[in-house]
């Protein structure tokens, strides 16, 4: 009997005797982090978590913006999210025990009043970007303070990366960068007096080639020219030449080219900086590119062109002209007979520059053969019934205006077609 009562309560503490099934006591938060106005992820954007007013956790987002806090006590938080660009974010949400909270947070970009665009590069180490202006009633507020470039190997991290100012003008704005081999992204930004916007994250790929530039020709005349070059980047390994190859029949010559339509002249010396005399030239349009090779291949710059005859066609500015002053000094009404009674390439066009083109010719001065002096403009000031001209210095150009006997120098040009 006493046997009985024993594997009766073994039995009985068997199925009645299971031990409780542990309480969940904390939850979990989830959520998505996007920028309100695309709706595209926020990847690598801090969250801050807070509790009771005092800071917590802090994580980031991922790839696909989303983030997660979890084993967290049953209660109420506060979320904020702070990114570079944007609005602070905040997000108040209760954690239940035993659930997940979904928080979701949508950023809204800072209104900046200015739009900013990463262009592409088009050489190695030189980086541009682009802005508008679209808050025009606030024009002061809404220009540039600083522009500039964001640097990084890891796309996700470029805000973190390193910082570049920039040279900006009218709207373009451009620095220069020797990076180290590999893949690189890089970002434009524009601060302003309203806050920071950022252009698109672009990809450049860096390689052991060295990095050349082809300068603009100079001492141009009817027979003989300078090419001019520089290099930016020695190489890994460093270069072991450098020179020009120029033709009048390929707009991009190499050194493989045929020796009849392309010439190669290699300069010596270690100077970055590096010119070469070429003469022998004929009425023609030659275009040239500075080179410099190392084991790994020959890099070339960008091709310019020049030419050789009685004109000059600057395309950049759509104008073609005069290879030289047909006037050390004159009135103006002769002036502008000079220029119009001009056959020079067969063209009977050619005319007196106006102001604005007297100040783009003046960057180009040295090989257009300008000198230092007056230049007679086409245009009238209308309220003293003067002519305006051009005064080329040391120091820059300046617009003014005289009566139309005084004597200045004359250039003629022509729009090109």
């Amino acid at each position: 009997m006493k046997k009985v009562v024993f594997y009766m309560l073994i039995s009985i503490c068997l199925f009645s005797c299971k031990p409780e099934e542990a309480v969940v006591s904390t939850g979990n938060i989830y959520g998505v982090v996007t920028v309100k106005e695309t709706a595209e992820p926020m990847r690598a954007t801090g969250v801050e978590l807070y509790h009771l007013e005092s800071l917590l956790l802090k994580t980031v987002t991922y790839d696909d913006g989303h983030y997660e806090f979890e084993d967290l006590e049953a209660g109420e938080y506060e979320l904020k999210v702070v990114a570079t660009g944007y609005k602070d974010a905040t997000y108040n949400v209760i954690v239940e025990s035993g659930r997940t909270a979904r928080a979701d947070m949508q950023l809204e970009k800072e209104y900046t009043g200015i739009i900013v665009r990463t262009l592409d590069v088009e050489d190695r180490h030189i980086f541009k970007g682009e802005y508008t202006i679209i808050d025009k009633l606030n024009y002061s507020i809404a220009k540039p303070e600083e522009t500039g470039f964001l640097f990084s190997s890891s796309k996700d991290n470029i805000l973190n990366g390193e910082q570049i100012k920039a040279v900006f003008s009218s709207g373009i704005f451009w620095a220069e960068k020797i990076l180290p081999m590999g893949v690189w992204y890089f970002q434009a930004y524009v601060k302003n007096g309203y806050g920071t916007e950022y252009g698109e994250v672009r990809k450049v790929e860096m390689s052991g080639l060295p990095i050349v530039t082809t300068l603009d020709a100079t001492n141009i005349t009817d027979k003989t020219a300078t090419l001019n070059g520089v290099i930016g980047y020695e190489g890994d390994p460093e270069y072991y030449e450098k020179g020009f190859v120029f033709s009048s029949v390929f707009p991009n010559p190499t050194v493989d080219d045929p020796s009849d339509a392309t010439t190669k002249i290699s300069v010596p010396g270690t100077s970055r900086e590096f010119s070469a005399n070429i003469s022998g030239l004929t009425t023609n349009t030659y275009y040239v590119r500075a080179y410099a090779t190392n084991i790994d291949g020959t890099e070339y710059g960008k091709s310019v062109f020049f030419y050789v005859g009685d004109y000059i066609v600057l395309s950049d500015i759509n104008l073609m002209v005069h290879r030289y002053d047909l006037s050390a000094g004159t009135s103006w009404s002769k002036a502008q007979t000079l220029c119009e009674s001009s056959t020079i390439g067969g063209f009977t066009d050619w005319r007196l520059p106006t102001r604005g083109e007297l100040r783009a010719l003046y960057p180009k001065r040295i090989s257009l053969n300008m000198v230092l002096g007056e230049y007679w403009s086409s245009e009238v000031d209308s309220y003293y019934y003067d002519y305006y001209y051009a005064n080329y210095s040391d120091y820059g150009v300046s617009i003014d205006h005289a009566h139309p006997s005084k004597s200045f120098r004359v250039r003629a040009v022509r729009t090109k077609q």
